[in-house]
């Protein structure tokens, strides 16, 4: 019998990552918490930390991070990406960011409830670039 978690984060993170795998259209899908980069990986998507205090800004990053990453796993096709993918640095990058920009608007259309949820985690990552 498995012994209750005495940390109250526990039962949101359980939840995120079940919302997740459904957002993502994969129920093989694991989710971690950690303090490393935040991505996908095969079957793996790491996720920000979330502490015991559970604080504003953690939680919505970690839904936000969830979020994106999810739809990014649903809508992503990386036949398709390869395909028409550029040659230069700058127009990779810009390639890329026009990718998930794709993919978190077509999840937001369907799924209007994760446009907020993006838009903490775009905001987060345009304070910590500056």
């Amino acid at each position: 019998m498995n012994k209750p978690s005495d940390n109250p984060a526990d039962p949101f993170k359980k939840a995120l990552a079940e919302a997740t795998k459904v957002m993502a259209n994969d129920p093989e899908l694991t989710v971690t918490y950690t303090v490393d980069p935040s991505g996908l990986a095969g079957e793996a998507m790491r996720l920000p930390q979330v502490s015991r205090r559970m604080t504003r800004d953690e939680v919505l990053l970690a839904r936000g991070t969830a979020d994106a990453l999810a739809l990014h796993r649903r809508y992503h096709d990386d036949g398709i990406h390869a395909r028409y993918a550029p040659p230069g640095d700058i127009a990779r990058d810009l390639y890329e960011a026009m990718e998930t920009a794709r993919c978190e608007a077509m999840g937001a259309r369907d799924m209007p409830g994760t446009a907020g949820n993006i838009d903490v985690k775009i905001t987060h990552e345009a304070l910590r670039r500056g």
